[in-house]
């Protein structure tokens, strides 16, 4: 009987009870359409024009940054490093993943980006891991001015997650 009633109290804890992941994404932003029908709440971090956005995704921080293809190029020749860019591509796009508990960066992931410009039109590439920066990245064409939507899926063995969010290109 205590085992029933035990059982009972977790499965009400489990449905009723506000879960942490839940509180941590309600705060501020607006909802963005998204990634297979679901709805990711925007965090207050960032602005539509930042290049940079930070997300915290059930115990994963996901951190974006977006590089002018000619910034990006100078900081790969400031740091001495031996990436291939792509010709068409007019900007770099990192996001650095890292376990909130441990702080401790993720090298190992498989990490998916899909870009939608203004028109419509998406790009989708997986991206290349860059164990001395502790990031993955990639080059995409953000040819026109306007509203892009930026999405990832990531998976790391078992763990999957997926965040998105929009910028603004002035």
């Amino acid at each position: 009987m205590k085992f029933l009633g035990g059982i009972l109290i977790l499965m009400y804890g489990m449905f009723f009870l506000p879960q942490p992941t839940i509180a941590q994404h309600q705060h501020g932003g607006h909802s963005l359409p998204g990634v297979e029908g679901e709805k990711k709440i925007e965090p207050s971090i960032g602005k539509e024009t930042s290049p940079t956005r930070t997300f915290l995704l059930d115990g994963v921080k996901a951190s974006f940054s977006i590089m002018p293809m000619a910034e990006h190029k100078k900081m790969l020749r400031d740091m001495r490093m031996k990436i291939d860019v792509d010709p068409q591509g007019t900007h770099n796009i990192a996001v650095t993943l890292s376990d909130t508990r441990t702080n401790q960066p993720w090298t190992d992931a498989l990490v998916k980006m899909k870009v939608i410009d203004p028109r419509g039109k998406d790009q989708v590439k997986l991206l290349d891991a860059i164990p001395a920066m502790n990031q993955y990245g990639q080059d995409f064409t953000l040819a026109e001015k306007g509203r892009y939507q930026i999405l990832i899926r990531f998976q790391r063995g078992d763990r999957k997650g997926a965040a998105g969010f929009y910028y603004l290109l002035k």
